[in-house]
């Protein structure tokens, strides 16, 4: 099992795909059972007067209060002649309005009388956008993590059953992965399967002082399938099967000690725990969080929506990039690169690359690659790049798609956040803003 944890512990995209299922579950989950609740209030609800027995105020806290509450206790009785108490939360117009002794509208379920609250309340668009939320979420990671979960186990099915052949290293190159701001590089090799055909693969991401100890026309064990022998695994070496004289060759600089990282990485958390507990107890900001409550629904519809156009922009902008002829037309033997990469190998954990993979026959594609710098991208704005330029014009919705998904995504945990929770991200979603603008005018 320590082979399957390790190629699972390097796919990110596999986490990233859980995270953002798990989430996108609960979520919907949640959307389903408050709408489904709502539509048995709306078909089977019955009013009835109830007489108020108390007011109270219950703070925003940590155990669970997103904002301030303003509840009422309340007594009432059933057409059958049941008496039943409940208590409910009102805004806060309401809440001032009532006493001790007045009367309030209340609405319960004939079957279920303990199931009640207060007339005014009740709104099926929060269910409705936790609904659609979660979906978008469930939807994406859902993607990422089976996609990426076929992958990995794939290649733990290589690695356990598969063929073994001696491979050579053709190069060794940097990748555009950087962890901890170190760049990460890969090893390419080549090998013959059992028919005498010749193969490629990648080893994954790794350090730049692991891919260093290899060198040109290097040895390294090779797992294949024998069924489609272009998809091959790397077998990490020991420094016993490393030829002779390859650890001695000079290696870059080390990355960043572990101490530091850990250090870095408590500081923050700390950082986090005092945010958290500041938005807690400073009272202008619980003042926020009490007027953010009051108009939950309408921000909650608002930064949903924020999101997923963000999110179709962001798509939007890339197939318009490809399909408006701007795209660099694909030839077959780039087509054949690609279907490579997107078969099940352990070239990248998170971007698997086969070796081979040949077809036959008529093909068209295109593809497109982009890179330019923030004062680049300030030129062709103000230039107005994008009335005549396909690639300017793409970049840029896709850069406003991005933007606009970011925003609504930080803005929705904002709404429906403990204060703490929305400190955090606005202040984490201010920091962003502040510091592209300050990138921009820099430029």
């Amino acid at each position: 099992m320590k082979p399957l944890v390790r190629l699972a512990r390097k796919s990110m995209l596999l986490w990233f795909g859980a995270a953002f299922l798990a989430g996108g579950l609960v979520c919907l989950s949640m959307g389903i059972d408050d709408a489904i609740d709502e539509r048995r209030y709306q078909n089977e609800g019955r009013v009835a007067q109830a007489v108020v027995l108390a007011k109270s105020i219950k703070s925003a806290s940590r155990e669970g209060n997103s904002g301030t509450r303003y509840e009422i206790a309340y007594r009432f009785t059933t057409a059958d002649g049941t008496t039943v108490e409940g208590t409910d939360a009102v805004d806060v117009a309401a809440w001032e309005g009532l006493e001790a002794g007045s009367n309030v509208a209340v609405t319960y379920l004939p079957s279920t009388p303990e199931a009640n609250r207060a007339a005014s309340s009740g709104n099926i668009e929060p269910a409705l956008a936790a609904v659609v939320l979660g979906s978008i979420f469930a939807l994406i990671g859902g993607y990422f993590f089976l996609r990426n979960a076929r992958r990995v186990w794939r290649q733990w099915s290589i690695l356990r059953q598969g063929h073994v052949a001696q491979g050579t290293i053709l190069a060794i190159q940097p990748t555009s992965t950087e962890i901890n701001n170190v760049r990460q590089w890969e090893v390419r090799y080549q090998y013959r399967d059992h028919a005498g055909r010749l193969h490629e693969g990648t080893s994954g991401d790794m350090p730049p002082g692991e891919a260093h100890v290899f060198a040109l026309g290097d040895a390294v064990k090779v797992r294949f399938d024998r069924a489609h022998s272009e998809e091959s695994v790397w077998e990490k070496p020991d420094v016993s099967i490393v030829q002779p004289g390859a650890m001695n060759r000079s290696k870059p600089a080390a990355g960043t000690p572990v101490w530091k990282r850990i250090v870095s990485w408590a500081g923050m958390l700390t950082l986090v725990f005092v945010v958290l507990v500041i938005g807690e107890i400073v009272v202008p900001l619980t003042d926020l969080g009490d007027l953010i409550t009051q108009n939950e629904s309408v921000l909650r519809a608002t930064t949903i929506g924020l999101t997923a156009f963000g999110f179709v922009l962001f798509m939007g902008g890339i197939h318009y990039r490809i399909f408006s002829g701007a795209g660099k037309p694909m030839s077959h033997a780039d087509l054949e690169d690609h279907l490579r990469r997107t078969r099940i190998t352990a070239g990248r954990s998170y971007l698997a690359r086969a070796s081979t993979y040949r077809f036959k026959g008529a093909s068209i594609g295109a593809s497109f690659q982009d890179e330019f710098s923030v004062k680049e991208a300030k030129q062709a704005w103000k230039q107005r790049a994008w009335r005549i330029s396909v690639r300017w014009r793409a970049n840029f919705i896709v850069m406003a798609g991005v933007l606009l998904f970011t925003t609504g995504l930080c803005a929705f945990f904002v709404v429906v956040g403990t204060n703490g929770v929305k400190l955090l991200v606005g202040g984490a979603l201010l920091y962003a803003m502040v510091r592209t603008i300050a990138a921009f005018a820099r430029a």
